[in-house]
């Protein structure tokens, strides 16, 4: 009999299934867990068990539940079910996300017992007036703990923290030995609790605690538990590596008393344990679920033979897992790209010569670890005139105080005199003017130049006097100077890099994210003329990023982290920014010299990921300098031994016994030095160039040096 539904389902939707698919489909009783490989069904798989259930054992689609981590895989289940059986079945399933169905669930119950609640989670107007917000709650709860006013780095690390808390069902004793930046979080954390509950019979909830209310409700009020189990027979549960503890908690209780649960997971895809995914159910279902049937999906039928097998190869080192063994019956159709480029800079531009023939955009992918990194590309994307699509639009960038205060310090070289200017970058300058000083300045303004003022009207100290001199020559270095050379002075001869590091030693700020928002404003500030002309560009990308979110299904390049690319594939994939550093970040790195396995394990689970997304063409890139030295990431290597095992291991003999021969970047002619010299500070300049040292007399008499070490075109590397 199930010959027949096969037969006539391949017939009906043109799906031919393998044994594995299904063997998952038919097993309708109890437990199962389905551990599916990239690109190999897991979809079709759940959509066709539903049709099976329906069409060959008469459940009614009412009482079949089909839950996923998110809006966007329950809309494509949904989507898929419909165009395939809508018109052999006339009611479909329920499908929807865990929080969604949580959300019910604290619905129906609140409803039965006449109970009131307020949401205050969702989208926050900048126009209204919303105190009860989540993030308003939170801003002023941390600035009466921490007497200090909250960033919007803080803020999202505050969230995420309170999410992870939630999802893991941590108790006070458990969240006090965490690891964050968050001063006084666990102080933080308990007052923001009492805070939602100052009113029991009418509390107010965020998103996560949808998540745990439910699963309370459902442990203590049986009636209410018994009829979802007895609505839902059977319950079908898609990217299950991504839940975490309270939601698998619900899942499980929903389940009972027969467990017709339909588990579909790749813990080899497990990439959100950082906010709270809990992979260890899945690891150990035969622990919860000992007369579960436990099938493997191991065939890919996504992408080529070489990037199958390398990938297969790659993930088999991590310890924690599943023994899966992913293989594809796809032919060859090219090796895997590595390029190790010389600086950051040619890496874009690797990837705009590589588009240049290129006409199907749609399906090409640039696919990187951290947003920040979208911002390099999209600009490089747009000057070549490449169309582009954003999967994860974030405009943290544009908004970023780092950004606010690279702006304010070039408006205050261009106007002196403008002391709002000089008020919000005061403290972030090695000028030691102090909040008095600075009122003074408010009572004598004039005009004159804000310095001029200090220096004539203003008590000060010697040391102060001294060091604002020095600090008006270089913002009168700053002024006429190209806007990489402007950057230049104000990351060094300003002090504001040190600036960063300070705050990010006293306030828990990542300075490494800090540094990387400063590479990638010089990077857009690299080929520009003038301080307008960089402000113009800063502003045109912001509205590129805007506009860019309307370009999907166009024929335009995908932008996305590796996080957000999971799902999806593309014929071409470009991994960008593959150092140390970024993938896997310095924390991954530290933890596993720590001796702690997990953190490297998700790191190179993201690589994997990457990997999967590519159907006929990788390009793994990395290079050798950005602002400094850099080496590339240890995953790219794991793929080199594989491609080429001989070739991996002379490389790290060599790099072993000469590890000084390779240089950092490579030194261009002189001639070529003097060219970009002069590109970045333009013809108003005097400039003399002993080897690497670079004297520069600007036009007022200014005299600097920088040490000019060039891996590409217009790289400043340091300030003597």
């Amino acid at each position: 009999m199930s010959d027949d539904f096969f037969k006539k389902m391949e017939l009906e939707t043109g799906t031919k299934l393998n044994p594995v698919q299904r063997a998952a489909i038919e097993h309708d009783e109890g437990p199962l867990l389905l551990l599916a490989s990239p690109g190999s069904g897991k979809t079709t798989t759940l959509n066709f068990k539903i049709a099976y259930l329906i069409l060959e054992k008469k459940v009614n689609p009412r009482a079949i539940l089909g839950l996923t981590f998110s809006k966007a895989a329950a809309h494509e289940m949904a989507e898929r079910f419909h165009g395939w059986f809508h018109h052999l079945i006339g009611t479909t399933a329920s499908f929807s996300t865990i929080h969604s169905f949580a959300f019910q669930v604290v619905r129906d119950y609140a409803s039965l017992n006449q109970l009131q609640y307020t949401i205050i989670e969702g989208a926050l107007e900048k126009t209204a007036n919303q105190p009860m917000h989540k993030r308003m709650v939170l801003r002023r709860i941390f600035q009466e703990i921490n007497r200090s006013v909250i960033t919007e780095d803080q803020m999202d690390e505050l969230l995420r923290m309170i999410s992870f808390v939630k999802n893991r069902l941590l108790v006070e004793k458990d969240i006090r030995t965490l690891k964050t930046t968050i001063k006084n979080f666990t102080e933080i954390y308990l007052a923001y609790e009492q805070f939602k509950l100052r009113d029991p019979s009418h509390p107010l909830m965020d998103f996560d605690d949808m998540l745990t209310y439910a699963n309370t409700i459902l442990a203590d009020d049986a009636s209410l538990l018994a009829n979802y189990q007895r609505r839902f027979e059977y319950i079908l549960t898609d990217e299950s590596q991504d839940t975490s503890l309270v939601q698998h908690q619900l899942v499980e209780k929903l389940a009972l008393p027969h467990n017709n649960l339909c588990v579909v997971a790749d813990d080899d895809q497990t990439l959100y344990s950082w906010r709270g995914a809990d992979v260890s159910k899945i690891i150990h279902f035969k622990d919860t679920y000992p007369d579960a049937t436990v099938l493997y999906m191991e065939q890919n039928y996504r992408s080529s033979k070489e990037i199958v097998e390398t990938a297969n190869q790659f993930i088999q080192r991590n310890k924690v897992r599943h023994p899966k063994k992913m293989f594809t019956e796809n032919p060859s159709v090219r090796p895997i790209t590595i390029e190790q480029l010389a600086s950051y800079e040619d890496q874009t531009r690797y990837v705009i010569n590589q588009l240049r023939q290129e006409t199907n955009f749609e399906e090409v992918a640039i696919l990187y670890r951290n947003n920040a990194s979208s911002i390099n590309v999209m600009n490089a994307l747009d000057l070549a005139n490449v169309p582009f699509y954003i999967k994860d639009v974030d405009h943290k960038f544009f908004s970023h105080w780092v950004l606010k205060d690279i702006l304010h310090f070039i408006e205050f070289a261009q106007d002196p005199s403008d002391i709002d200017v000089l008020a919000q970058i005061h403290t972030k300058f090695a000028g030691y003017i102090s909040k008095v000083q600075l009122q003074r300045l408010y009572e004598l303004r004039n005009g004159e130049h804000a310095f001029d003022l200090l220096l004539q009207h203003v008590e000060m100290k010697f040391y102060q006097k001294k060091q604002l001199k020095t600090m008006k020559t270089v913002f009168a270095s700053i002024q006429t100077a190209r806007p990489a050379a402007a950057l230049a002075l104000i990351r060094n001869e300003l002090g504001y890099e040190k600036n960063l590091r300070k705050m990010s030693d006293s306030l828990g700020f990542s300075i490494d994210y800090l540094l990387e928002m400063l590479n990638t404003i010089e990077n857009v500030a690299s080929d520009l003329p003038t301080a307008l002309a960089f402000k113009e560009r800063i502003v045109h990308l912001e509205q590129l990023m805007r506009d860019a979110k309307s370009n999907k299904h166009q024929n335009a390049v995908t932008l996305s982290t590796f996080h957000s690319a999971k799902g999806l594939e593309f014929n071409r994939v470009f991994m960008i920014d593959l150092i140390n550093g970024v993938l896997p970040s310095s924390d991954n790195i530290k933890s596993y010299k720590d001796g702690q396995l997990e953190e490297m394990e998700e790191a190179a689970r993201l690589f994997y990921v990457g990997m999967t997304r590519a159907r006929h063409e990788l390009h793994l890139i990395s290079y050798r300098y950005k602002s400094k030295v850099v080496e590339e990431s240890i995953f790219v290597g794991n793929v080199r031994q594989i491609l080429n095992p001989d070739a991996a291991k002379r490389k790290n003999q060599q790099a072993q016994v000469r590890p000084s021969m390779r240089p950092p970047v490579e030194l261009l002619p002189i001639e070529e030095k003097m060219r970009i010299a002069h590109k970045s500070f333009g013809e108003g300049t005097v400039l003399h160039l002993t080897g690497d040292v670079l004297d520069v007399q600007f036009d007022q008499g200014v005299e600097k040096q920088f040490s000019l070490q060039v891996c590409s075109e217009n790289q400043l590397i340091s300030i003597l």
